[in-house]
């Protein structure tokens, strides 16, 4: 097999994997947010996504570094036959993370009342925020677990974790509003969810993880006892060669933490200035209506409700996204810049493709689903206005991918923290007096600058092509047009047909979705053969 074929297989392949895994997963959150919103309420559920903030500091202290350098130096040391030093190298990440997720916990378990009213400003938050604290550690160890597995681009585990996280959550938290809430059920229910499924999920990765290192343990000592039978001096050259020598642990360590940590700091002062802008939501939606539980409520209607729309067709991009940065690392680092330009064209292409798609699709469909799906008005006005969003986020993040496989973390990092500082500016400037909607106008200045800043710096670095008619203006007139057909196939079927009305939507959406590849494609067909024609000639 060729080296471009191989790239591309990696590529498809494990974005495929995550896609569909992702998909299920945030199928069951759907199902999830739904049965919560009916049983907590949208001021409750807007308190479990107030705690996410102070959380995701702790998450990204312990976890996200530690995942992506087991990642990179997994991916090093199994290109040079290195497995026993990847697996001293998970076994040393696992006890660095999770020794600094328990002292994370208990800060985050004894501080939990501070934070929350002085923070947070919502008292009623620390109960959760104490419940969440006892999943860091789960998720310190099944975070290093699977950055081993994407360091081989083996996606199969992470993203069979993820969906028995989904389920087990779920599960758990129905179990609970049966037995021990079933006189009342308030945020705490939805943290525990959380706490059980990030549990079980771990158990499974760590189950995954040693059978992984049994088999390739016994594959080894099979492979031994077989060469050592052979008296042959070559032979017991080749064996001294397949076996290199261990790396100290002193300076492993040193170069894994020198590897994560800039990583970690980085990502975490991105999380800092993130959770003071989720935190500013609700603070000057208090300011706008002058009701501290409609605030809470639109708060919770819009992060817990609306934007999980928005973010379900965005699981193709991360997953794209995850793959794609160890691809481009390793063809920019062996200089295939013909490879990588056709990467990077195919790459924007494709999400500003899924994004045209997903905006025509939530501004077609949007107040019927928020009305069919959560009986809420107002998370059906949300997901039809923020629908705009979608293609600048998806290659926004994209971008940004591309960027982190060229090594130029930094340059990432500045240009994130400069689109959430335009949509704090935004937030404090706008929601006051226009309400959630002044969110959306930063979020669209955040991440179009954010895009164009990341754009510029990849074409610098690598020249690429971008058709503006393949890539926008055609995928746009085929949106209007499948949109146009769908959506007068769904007036009709409502009126005609005596089912229920989440039946008719499924249908039609799928017919949309349809029609717009059948399009595509079709466009693709005739590009293609008109290009052969025009050569022939």
């Amino acid at each position: 097999m060729s080296y471009k074929t191989s790239y591309k297989k990696t590529i498809f392949t494990g974005t495929l994997i995550l896609t569909l895994s992702g998909f299920l997963a945030r199928i069951l959150g759907f199902y999830n947010r739904i049965f919560l919103s009916n049983l907590i309420g949208a001021k409750e559920l807007g308190i479990y996504q107030l705690i996410f903030p102070v959380y995701m500091l702790c998450f990204s202290l312990c976890c996200h570094g530690f995942e992506t350098g087991i990642s990179n130096f997994t991916s090093r040391f199994f290109a040079k036959g290195q497995k026993r030093n990847a697996h001293r190298l998970v076994k040393l990440g696992c006890l660095l993370s999770f020794f600094l997720s328990i002292i994370l916990m208990f800060f985050l378990f004894e501080g939990a009342d501070y934070l929350s009213t002085f923070i947070l400003k919502e008292a009623s938050a620390a109960p959760s925020l104490k419940i969440a604290a006892l999943s860091l550690p789960f998720v310190s160890i099944k975070a290093c677990l699977h950055g081993y597995y994407i360091g081989l681009n083996r996606s199969a585990v992470p993203a069979v974790s993820q969906i028995v996280e989904q389920i087990t959550r779920v599960g758990s938290i129905y179990f609970l509003s049966v037995t021990i809430f079933i006189l009342g059920a308030d945020a705490r229910i939805a943290a525990w969810g959380m706490v059980l499924g990030e549990g079980v999920s771990t158990f499974y990765t760590i189950l995954a993880y040693f059978r992984t290192y049994f088999l390739e343990n016994r594959n080894s000592l099979f492979h031994k006892k077989a060469i050592f039978k052979k008296k042959n001096t070559k032979k017991r050259a080749d064996t001294h060669r397949s076996e290199p020598a261990l790396i100290p642990a002193k300076k492993l360590f040193f170069h894994f933490f020198s590897f994560s940590l800039p990583i970690s700091i980085n990502h975490f002062s991105l999380t800092v200035i993130s959770s003071l802008e989720t935190m500013l939501i609700p603070f000057m939606l208090n300011i706008f209506f002058q009701s501290h539980t409609h605030a809470l409520e639109t708060y919770g209607t819009l992060t817990g409700m609306a934007l999980p729309f928005l973010f379900f067709p965005a699981t193709i991009i991360n997953s794209l996204s995850v793959m794609l940065m160890p691809a481009i690392s390793s063809a920019y680092d062996k200089k295939q810049h013909q490879q990588m330009e056709k990467t990077i064209s195919a790459s924007l292409h494709f999400c500003i493709l899924i994004g045209i798609f997903s905006t025509f699709a939530f501004l077609i469909y949007g107040t019927i689903l928020g009305e069919t799906i959560f009986h809420s008005k107002e998370a059906g006005e949300y997901v039809h206005s923020f629908s705009l969003l979608c293609p600048f986020m998806y290659a926004a993040q994209t971008t940004s991918s591309i960027l982190n496989g060229f090594g130029k973390t930094k340059q990432t990092l500045y240009h994130n923290l400069l689109g959430v500082g335009i949509r704090i500016f935004f937030i404090l400037l706008l929601i006051p007096s226009k309400g959630i909607f002044g969110y959306l106008l930063g979020l669209l200045a955040g991440y179009s600058l954010q895009l164009l800043l990341n754009i510029y710096y990849i074409y610098r670095t690598i020249p690429f092509s971008f058709c503006v008619q393949k890539t926008i203006l055609y995928p746009v007139i085929t949106a209007i047009i499948c949109g146009i057909l769908s959506k007068k196939c769904l007036e009709i079927a409502t009126v005609s047909l005596q089912i229920p009305a989440f039946y008719i939507l499924a249908a039609s959406g799928c017919l949309y979705f349809f029609l717009f590849i059948l399009l595509q494609l079709l466009r693709e067909y005739v590009t293609t053969q008109l290009g052969q024609s025009a050569h022939i000639k």
